[in-house]
């Protein structure tokens, strides 16, 4: 009978230690989940905001013309501004030193008259550097050219996605029309990846969608504005990125003179966005990461109280092994490699189940997830510092109970 209960004691002894481990464990494999998580998404978030940052152009300078109300039109022609215009690109080509590149691009107000189900093309009148500006390739034909803009040739180049859409008539050599004009297919551009943008500032165009005409035979299409001498977009490209900081005061200043003050664009400069995405993914992995160390101490609080819970029961054992000749050095590795070993095991499962967690996050939510080798390499960091500090103070105290009293202990 006092057998059976002596049993019964050490089983519920040993049972309540291994759900103290495990609810320690827990904490942690929860905290590591965490941080797997939360840096995914932040890593995900960034190359997305990149991506759609290298769409508009690291070197780049983009002037947008800006939509005004019929008064605010108004007011704009009172004032002297034509909005923006070829004249502004001459300008800005005179007078800004470091300057690589320029190109003009209006959106045309027009139609393909071809029936397309997925979508309708966007129409872009624009002058031969924009293809070198945007990275364009043709896999097909050739792009447009000076002469064909001097002498308005009614040529165009297809997107990708139009040219499969518009089949047999997506080749070079066929002839489409937009509005009431006929326009040979001189080229196909080859599929080029893009990425939506979240914000306006970001907007980028899916150049796979559009088709290309020179600049100025847009004036003959029956749909388009009738203000035929305004630009959409003037984009300038640099020789570094570094001359940007420097030169947008410049910039500012010129449009600012020609438009007579007149508020009617938009300067929009791809590299302050990404100083401005830098330091907002600063912010953001600084709050996640707080977030995630709260997490991984109260794990670690709760590993400290399970290893001197075990201390406590086991001061018989730490004093038989003294007895046989262990010393305080044995004593303290021990538990403290017993704290480092629950921490890593909490550790192992929080890695798998937080690539798990990112990659349904990316699915059901449509967040773009990436887990990285640093972030599981900082999450095995963390453990380690986190099962070190939990287990110093419980190996202290063990290493340091006096054998004499430990072995009389019962």
């Amino acid at each position: 009978m006092i057998i059976t209960e002596l049993l019964m004691q050490g089983w519920r002894s040993i049972l309540l230690h291994r759900l103290r481990t495990l609810l320690s464990t827990l904490g942690i494999l929860f905290g590591i989940v965490a941080v797997i998580t939360m840096l995914s998404i932040g890593e995900g978030a960034k190359q997305e905001t990149l991506m759609q940052i290298e769409q508009l152009g690291i070197r780049n300078i983009i002037i947008r013309q800006s939509a005004l109300s019929e008064e605010q039109q108004i007011k704009a022609i009172h004032q002297g501004s034509q909005g923006l215009t070829s004249q502004d690109a001459i300008t800005f080509e005179k007078a800004l030193p470091g300057m690589a590149n320029m190109a003009e691009v209006k959106v045309v107000k027009a139609s393909l008259n071809a029936t397309l189900s997925e979508f309708s093309p966007e129409i872009l009148a624009v002058t031969r550097s924009f293809v070198e500006i945007q990275g364009l390739e043709t896999s097909e034909g050739r792009f447009i050219t000076d002469l064909d803009i001097s002498q308005k040739h009614q040529v165009c180049v297809l997107g990708s996605d139009i040219a499969k859409l518009l089949g047999k008539d997506g080749h070079v050599g066929s002839t489409i029309s937009i509005g009431k004009v006929q326009f040979k297919v001189i080229g196909v551009l080859s599929h080029k990846a893009w990425k939506p943008g979240k914000t306006t500032a970001m907007t980028s165009r899916n150049l796979n969608h559009t088709i290309l005409i020179p600049l100025g035979t847009q004036q003959g299409l029956a749909r388009n504005s009738s203000q035929d001498n305004t630009l959409t977009e003037i984009v300038i490209q640099m020789d570094h990125g570094s001359q940007i900081a420097q030169i947008i005061p410049l910039v500012k200043h010129l449009i600012a003179k020609m438009h007579a003050g007149v508020d009617d664009y938009q300067i929009i400069v791809p590299q302050e966005l990404l100083d401005q995405a830098d330091r907002t993914q600063y912010t953001f992995n600084l709050v996640l990461g707080s977030v995630a160390a709260i997490s991984l101490l109260v794990g670690g609080i709760g590993i400290m109280n399970i290893m001197l819970a075990s201390v406590s029961e086991r001061i018989r054992e730490i004093g038989i092994r003294r007895a046989v000749g262990a010393n305080r050095l044995h004593i303290a590795r021990q538990f403290l490699l017993e704290s480092i070993l629950i921490t890593f095991i909490g550790t192992a499962g929080g890695v798998l189940v937080g690539i798990i967690f990112s990659f349904l996050i990316g699915f059901w939510a449509g967040w773009n997830t990436i887990v990285t080798f640093w972030s599981i390499g900082l999450s095995l960091l963390m453990a380690a510092g986190v099962g070190t500090c939990s287990g110093l103070y419980p190996a202290w105290k063990a290493a340091s109970l006096n054998p004499i009293s430990a072995l009389r202990h019962e």
